[in-house]
């Protein structure tokens, strides 16, 4: 009888053939499509539509895949950009810094942080055609969300779709938000309503409130329009919801809340932003990560909260602490490995394709909550791995060599498709690995044994037998040392 070939079969081939060390048997193959068929003696489940530049991309090499350090690149390319680094602009009595621009990004989206004094205001208004998210990075912010006042501290999240009334207070001196933008015209309308500046920091003093024509030519520049004043409503209010709504409504979380896979929460999957982007809190303790890989058709950005993650680009090893960035375009070789006893870090995926890698289709935990700010318990599973990631550390040569660790990357990539059809976007190396930095090539594991983990790692985000979306006993501990909110207030 015919055999279906799916997605089990196929991790289950890579795999056993991984742990016996038979390398050959998977290395060196010429196309997925083929080499599935002669691996199993079936042709693969896949339209033949499927161009081959998405079953089979090339990453990007040589000087245009070395990534920009300390600056912003002015183009569409790999960079890190520290903590305080970008384009300033002071806005009343709050200063912007620009990371993402539509130069960087491909006109895709923006990334902005907004710092400001007591008092520091931004007006009510609406993006009427850009999605935005904001996440709180410091102090104690009240954010007017179409009509409902909230209180935030840092780690709270809002989804704001296009055409939500909204505005923002910052209520502490050391209030600070990251704001992401959909498109290009938000960042244009910011930049219009403020002026050129040559620092991060807000001015001190009292807050000024926002020239009312320098809001009339924001509405001229970008997407900005002011909106009504909301009717009063007394004091704002705490945020404490943790669950994860599946529609593409505005909504507000506490820090710890939404849809939790292990280590990985999703603040907004594609259900809350019509695919556009995903929005993913990632935590864990030290040595969880993924080598080398690159993604042909998605964005992935790195913003740092807490402890410091390693952050490889490419033949580089770049530490990322609080308020660091790191841009990977699509073709761009990247991986990561946490380094401290407790780390967090921002996932920003555009376009929203890569949510069944970390899903394949089924719920997580929604709404447990992890440590809230430092406000609550941890809401402790049943255990399991973290995050969805091997419990080793990150080498890209072991993981996504040319030999049965890339392979595996491979079969992971066929393991499931995204809301476009096509194959997950997830690709180990298809050309040599450029000179690492020594954290990347001493004192690992052996390569057999990081195909294994790999292996262990692929079961899990296939529905296999190690599959857990819970809190594990070591994340448990990781979350036991998260910061608490008030030492950003």
């Amino acid at each position: 009888m015919k055999k279906t070939l799916d997605r089990r079969s196929i991790l289950q081939t890579a795999g056993i053939a991984a742990g016996a060390g038979a390398v050959a048997f998977l290395s060196g193959w010429p196309r997925i499509d083929t080499a599935f068929a002669q691996t199993t003696g079936q042709a693969p489940q896949m339209s033949p539509s499927v161009p081959d530049d998405v079953l089979n991309p090339v990453e990007v090499s040589g000087p245009e895949a070395v990534p920009i350090i300390g600056e912003l690149p002015g183009a569409r390319r790999m960079y890190v950009l520290p903590d305080g680094k970008g384009e300033y602009h002071l806005i009343g009595s709050q200063v912007m810094t620009r990371i993402a621009r539509p130069q960087e990004t491909g006109g895709t989206y923006e990334l902005a942080t907004f710092a400001g004094v007591t008092g520091a205001t931004m007006p009510r208004h609406t993006h009427l055609a850009s999605h935005t998210a904001l996440v709180v990075m410091a102090g104690d912010v009240e954010l007017e969300l179409n009509g409902q006042r909230w209180r935030m501290l840092r780690g709270d999240f809002a989804n704001i779709p296009a055409g939500t009334p909204h505005s923002w207070t910052m209520r502490s001196d050391r209030g600070r938000i990251a704001l992401f933008m959909m498109g290009d015209r938000v960042g244009a309308a910011y930049v219009a309503m403020g002026t050129a500046t040559d620092s991060p920091a807000p001015p001190g003093g009292g807050a000024v409130p926002i020239d009312y024509t320098k809001l009339a030519q924001a509405a001229m520049a970008g997407d900005f329009q002011l909106a009504p004043s909301a009717a009063a409503s007394g004091d704002a209010v705490r945020v404490s919801n943790l669950l994860l709504p599946a529609t593409t409504g505005p909504y507000v979380l506490l820090d710890g809340g939404g849809e939790r896979y292990g280590g990985n929460t999703f603040c907004a999957k594609d259900a809350n932003t019509n695919g556009q982007f995903l929005f993913i809190m990632s935590e864990g303790g030290g040595g969880g990560g993924v080598g080398a890989h690159f993604h042909a058709r998605h964005t992935e950005d790195f913003f740092a909260l807490d402890g410091e993650t390693m952050v490889w680009a490419y033949g580089k090893a770049v530490p990322l602490k609080s308020g660091d960035f790191v841009q990977a375009p699509p073709r761009n070789m990247h991986g990561f490995k946490m380094m401290q006893p407790y780390n967090r870090f921002v996932g920003f995926l555009t376009p929203g394709i890569f949510e069944n890698f970390f899903t394949h289709g089924q719920p997580g935990q929604n709404g447990v909550g992890g440590r809230g700010a430092g406000e609550g318990a941890v809401n402790a599973g049943r255990g399991g791995n973290f995050g969805g990631q091997p419990n080793g550390g990150a080498n890209g040569r072991g993981f996504a060599g040319r030999g049965a660790g890339g392979d595996m990357f491979r079969a992971l990539m066929m393991s499931g498709v995204g809301p476009d059809g096509y194959p997950l976007d997830v690709h180990g190396p298809t050309m040599p690995l450029p000179p690492q930095d020594p954290i990347w090539t001493t004192g690992q594991q052996t390569s057999l044994n990081q195909q294994l983990l790999l292996r262990e790692h692929g079961k899990m985000l296939c529905g296999g037998t190690l599959a857990s979306r819970v809190i594990s006993p070591e994340l448990k501990r990781a979350l036991a040392l998260k910061p608490k909110a008030k030492d950003f207030v």
